[in-house]
């Protein structure tokens, strides 16, 4: 079975305001989960999002971004950019959320062979 990530991320959170952006040793709390992503070898690792500055951002910084229309839910942001991937190797699509830099890739890890073990498509 083949995993791929999808990250949502856009710039208008209301809390803390171009949280995806701020930088942490100098490099974007987005692009911090990028690498966390790609480190878990599971499969590509996306970013989804409305903003050019992100998309910006993750390609300048080695990852992989897709622009999509302004959504809701960070679900909604994730199918516009399967669907715009036109991917038809895929079986699973994983969430993981753009506002985690120090997630454990070990969690991702385990979270896809769950996914794998429960026959789970998101």
């Amino acid at each position: 079975m083949k995993t791929i990530i999808i990250i949502p991320s856009r710039m208008s959170a209301t809390r803390l305001k171009g949280k995806p952006l701020l930088k942490i040793n100098n490099l974007p709390i987005i692009s911090h989960v990028v690498e966390r992503a790609k480190e878990t070898g599971i499969g590509e690792v996306f970013v989804a999002t409305e903003d050019k500055e992100i998309l910006n951002e993750v390609n300048k910084n080695n990852g992989q971004a897709i622009l999509t229309g302004t959504h809701k839910t960070g679900t909604d942001r994730i199918f516009e950019a399967l669907n715009l991937l036109n991917k038809k190797d895929i079986d699973l699509v994983m969430n993981v959320q753009g506002d985690e830099p120090d997630i454990d890739i070990e969690d991702i890890k385990n979270l896809d062979i769950k996914m794998k073990q429960n026959s789970s498509s998101i």
